[in-house]
């Protein structure tokens, strides 16, 4: 281990122990390397212009370790300032204790050949645990940290909140959405021709056009067969099986098995208006994690025209229907399901 330099002078000249450890000083943005320093003040080898003897300013003293340094400002005055060799010597000025305590531990462990360059300091440190001479500078560094964490948290849940406000504010005005949607299909209803009892024919998946859906038994014993238009399925009976129907009843509703399914959405008229034949929507089914596809075929701005007579007041809000094709074909037995659509 290399002996550490040490100059010696009579206690009358300067009371404490100089140090030979580079150590930088920054003074009016330019930084120097002390030849020696004590925890009274620092010399430098090198000129410094625009300077007096008695001038006090502030200084940045750098003390470099392995992966980082300690920067701490620190008051001072000029004490000298020699033409030949160029150098000038400064005296600190209230050195807090959190400076006294790190120049003192740096001093001490100089002196008991613990360490012989300031990279030794971190050795010293982690064999040692938290020095009770470091405690007050790293207390100050740490509440220092601290402060800037707490800022930086505070700005992150503004930007968050920002955000989730934006966000709330873009799906308000810019993103239409709807759960009044439903997969649909033209339907066919097939009306009691006269007044009659109704009885169901078998049961069967797909009705081709001319199979018998069910029949009206009237009361003079006449018998009306009620047939498909369609290869058609039977979504619902109106009227049921052993019932009697009145002429022009409604008996059974038939959905053509050859259409593709679509999706029947209802907008407010407003929002309809923002929408366009050809648009992409995505539409979630029940059970599916992930939405499918779908394109706008029709947009529908007549209102039900079974209410143009009633007031205006009881019709409600003014609501379009929007049409969908999905870019793949729903099952058959979706029909009815009830969906939400998210157009794009």
């Amino acid at each position: 281990m290399a002996e550490p330099q040490i100059d010696t002078e009579t206690e009358v000249h300067r009371r404490h122990v100089r140090l030979r450890i580079p150590v930088g000083v920054e003074i009016d943005g330019v930084r120097y390397v002390t030849d020696d320093w004590s925890v009274g003040g620092f010399g430098v080898l090198a000129d410094l212009p625009g300077r007096r003897p008695g001038d006090r300013f502030t200084v940045r003293m750098v003390l470099p370790f392995e992966d980082f340094e300690i920067v701490l400002p620190v008051d001072c005055e000029l004490v000298y300032i020699n033409d030949d060799p160029e150098r000038f010597g400064c005296r600190f000025l209230g050195l807090s204790r959190g400076q006294l305590e790190l120049f003192r531990f740096i001093t001490d462990a100089y002196l008991s050949g613990e360490m012989v360059s300031a990279g030794d300091v971190l050795a010293v440190v982690a064999r040692t645990g938290e020095s009770p001479q470091l405690r007050p500078l790293l207390e100050e560094e740490g509440g220092r940290l601290r402060r800037w964490l707490g800022h930086a948290a505070l700005v992150l849940v503004a930007v968050l909140l920002a955000g989730v406000a934006g966000l709330g504010i873009w799906q308000r005005w810019f993103v239409i959405t709807t759960e009044e949607a439903v997969i649909w299909t033209p339907l066919v209803t097939l009306e009691a021709p006269l007044a009659g009892r109704v009885v169901a024919a078998p049961a069967k998946p797909i009705y081709r056009p001319g199979d018998i859906v069910g029949r009206i038994e009237a009361l003079d014993e006449r018998v009306i067969f009620l047939e498909s238009p369609c290869e058609c399925a039977v979504v619902s009976w109106k009227t049921l099986a052993g019932q009697y129907a009145a002429p022009g009843e409604p008996v059974v509703v038939l959905a053509d098995a050859n259409e593709p399914l679509l999706v029947r959405a209802r907008l407010p008229v407003r929002d309809a208006l923002r929408l366009e034949v050809g648009q992409r929507a995505q539409v979630w089914l029940p059970g599916e994690a992930e939405p499918r596809l779908a394109q706008i075929t029709r947009i529908d701005f007549r209102p039900d025209l079974a209410r143009l007579g009633e007031g205006e007041g009881d019709m409600g809000p003014r609501k379009a229907l929007v049409f969908l094709r999905p870019d793949r074909p729903f099952d058959f037995d979706r029909l009815g399901s009830l969906v939400r659509v998210r157009f794009l």
